[in-house]
């Protein structure tokens, strides 16, 4: 009974706002990740462990910008997570993704929520993301909620248009 009420909380609270990855002077230990941080993919299936490394991906994009890195350079150090993470759980990105290269409805829909964990982070990096607006639009609070909300299938748009640029 103990081992289901910990693998709920686990699996309810997988990553918190501050996941902790290993990160020294030099930025992430990639390697560390690759070798410590396991994801229940037996348990869950393949499919979920890409959402969850999606989410994880994203919000380290976000985490950066809010730390004041350029979104170019926080999107190359979110990657870098991503990948050390789908390698180090034996996961392969391109099993995300349909023959029409889009992703898997469940995958989509499992990685939106896991990226909206840190929807209050993505908020306040709406207005350093967002360089250029149409002039006479203006980034106010209602903008901003609503950028926050459709930010998850943006970031696993780029995914998509990635896969259909490949072919």
């Amino acid at each position: 009974m103990k081992r289901i009420i910990l693998a709920a909380i686990l699996f309810l609270f997988p990553f918190s706002a501050k996941a902790g990855f290993p990160e020294g002077k030099n930025g992430y230990d990639v390697k560390k990740i690759e070798e410590s941080f396991r994801l229940p993919c037996v348990e869950i299936g393949n499919d979920d462990c890409i959402a969850r490394a999606l989410g994880v991906g994203a919000c380290t994009w976000i985490f950066g910008i809010n730390k004041d890195k350029e979104p170019a350079e926080a999107l190359k150090i979110a990657d870098t997570v991503l990948i050390a993470l789908l390698k180090g759980n034996n996961l392969d990105l391109k099993s995300m993704l349909k023959k029409d290269g889009l992703i898997k409805k469940n995958i989509k829909k499992e990685a939106t929520y896991r990226i909206n964990f840190c929807k209050e982070e993505t908020k306040k990096a709406i207005p350093k993301l967002v360089k250029k607006l149409p002039e006479g639009v203006v980034l106010d609070e209602e903008r901003i909620e609503s950028l926050t909300s459709v930010f998850p299938l943006q970031y696993l748009s780029m995914f998509e248009q990635l896969s259909k640029y490949k072919k």
